[in-house]
């Protein structure tokens, strides 16, 4: 979670081994956004999006486990990152994401 804070990536407020990451955008936006973690970056995550929370926000659900290595860590944080970043930039605006 720390890694995830120090990365400039709303986690809000937990005390739980889920862990939220907040983001703007609309259905169309957070579904391509979970395409790119899970197809081209090999991450698993949950996603909760309206009418569950609010127009306008993505939840992405993080939860790490055991066999989690701290390279894992590392990578989600560093891919989680990228994601927020084309994400802000309008990357996922696209209908479709292409699978690499």
């Amino acid at each position: 979670q720390s890694g995830l804070k120090n990365a400039g990536l709303d986690i809000g407020k937990t005390n739980s081994c889920v862990t939220p990451v907040y983001m703007k955008g609309g259905v169309p936006e957070a579904t391509n956004v979970i395409v790119d973690l899970r197809e081209n970056h090999g991450i698993f995550c949950s996603i909760v999006v309206y009418p569950v929370i609010p127009k306008g926000e993505i939840l992405l659900r993080l939860i790490p486990t055991a066999v989690h290595s701290l390279d894992d860590v590392n990578y989600t944080v560093q891919h989680f990152k990228t994601v927020q970043e084309k994400l802000s930039a309008g990357a996922y605006n696209k209908e479709k994401i292409a699978v690499v």
